[in-house]
């Protein structure tokens, strides 16, 4: 939307929008599904008391968790944010080019920059 507005609409249907987010949701079930596979397969397997609620995992599931729900999500997202930066910040420069050139009387405020 930031670098195409007028490919937006094209590209980005609503059918889509809900495939993506259920398959990000039926991603996230299974994944926490399979980390937690050995303690749903034996319920209060490492409970030592009533209401202790033990989860147990490895130390590569631990690496893997860590890698797959944070680093990554983290990643694509400021990669996302430099590049709308970018182009806002290209944006900016030639509307202000383009308002010098144009009118060189009316004076233009910062914040309306």
């Amino acid at each position: 939307a930031i670098c195409y507005p007028l490919h937006y609409f094209t590209k980005v249907k609503p059918k889509r929008v809900q495939v993506c987010v259920c398959l990000c949701w039926m991603f996230a079930a299974s994944f926490t599904g399979l980390l937690l596979k050995n303690n749903l397969q034996h319920p209060g397997r490492y409970n030592s008391c009533i209401g202790e609620c033990v989860i147990d995992m490895n130390y590569i599931a631990n690496v893997f968790d860590l890698i797959v729900t944070f680093i990554v999500p983290i990643t694509v997202i400021v990669i996302l944010y430099i590049r709308i930066f970018g182009v806002a910040v290209y944006q900016a420069r030639a509307m202000r080019s383009h308002i010098a050139v144009v009118t060189m009387k009316v004076t233009v405020k910062k914040s309306e920059m």
